[in-house]
């Protein structure tokens, strides 16, 4: 999968901005007829999990799954259908909660376990084309959206840890398996 650029994600979203209600239910309707599972997770958990912190945050991750959505929708295609069925999509999200932990200080775990995490992170996330752009993105919009009330600040840490594990998702739906 190739790397978007900063020009490519900033065109996407604005015409994102444009778009009609209509369209944009039409992508979230085809994403979660195609990625049920993904979808039930982004709008289920994974946001309910931020709005415990923050309720502002919460809505906010949703919108910036939905830009997340449209880039991928734009710049690779629909989302393939899920066939591989709710298993691979658990077993995935379990891979990146535990590549997470190991790059985590506040999690114990042997030191060798940790390392080998975090080494396989490191390399998966190497191995699929690390969409930087995309997370400097998504990193500027959570932390300007917090400065706005301080009450947000706390929410900072997991929105960001959340939208990582979703454009890694991401990834990995759209990329074929070796």
């Amino acid at each position: 999968m190739r790397v978007l650029s900063k020009n490519e994600i900033t065109k996407i979203i604005q015409k994102g901005k444009t778009m009609s209600e209509k369209d944009a239910a039409a992508i979230l309707d085809r994403f979660e007829r195609d990625q049920p599972q993904f979808y039930q997770a982004i709008f289920g958990p994974l946001s309910d999990g931020i709005a415990e912190l923050n309720l502002d945050m919460s809505c906010l991750f949703l919108d910036l799954c939905f830009d997340i959505i449209l880039i991928y929708n734009k710049a690779f295609g629909n989302a393939p259908k899920n066939t591989k069925g709710k298993d691979w999509f658990n077993k995935k999200l379990s891979l990146l909660d535990l590549e997470l932990q190991s790059i985590s200080n506040d999690i114990p775990m042997s030191a060798k376990f940790k390392k080998r995490l975090s080494d396989r992170f490191v390399k998966r996330s190497i191995e699929a084309g690390v969409q930087l752009e995309l997370f400097q993105y998504l990193d500027e919009q959570v932390k300007n959206y917090a400065t706005f009330k301080s009450s947000r600040k706390k929410a900072i840490h997991i929105t960001n840890n959340l939208l990582f594990v979703i454009v890694r998702l991401m990834d990995d739906i759209y990329s074929p398996e070796k």
